[in-house]
């Protein structure tokens, strides 16, 4: 699952973004950055990969383009790992 966490942005300039981009996922509005607290996020974007038990498996600061070929294969690896460990 993909999910978007808004950090201190309004509901209209999310809205407007989300439609501009034709994103599909969900998105989280971190108006008081409680989140980005929590996760003690650097900067953003901060992309941070999860696992089904909620174990940060990597963080990424900066950009990064995940419709690459590279980002694919890093998204599959990690799932292969997920169900090799269930």
């Amino acid at each position: 699952m993909v999910l978007g966490i808004n950090m201190r942005e309004t509901l209209g300039l999310v809205k407007t973004y989300v439609a501009k981009h034709r994103l599909a996922f969900p998105h989280l509005l971190d108006v008081d950055a409680k989140v980005a607290s929590m996760f003690a996020v650097p900067g953003t974007p901060t992309t941070f990969l999860i696992d089904r038990e909620g174990q940060v498996l990597g963080v990424g600061v900066g950009y990064r383009d995940w419709a690459s070929p590279a980002a694919h294969r890093l998204i599959e690896s990690l799932l292969k790992l997920e169900l090799v460990g269930n």
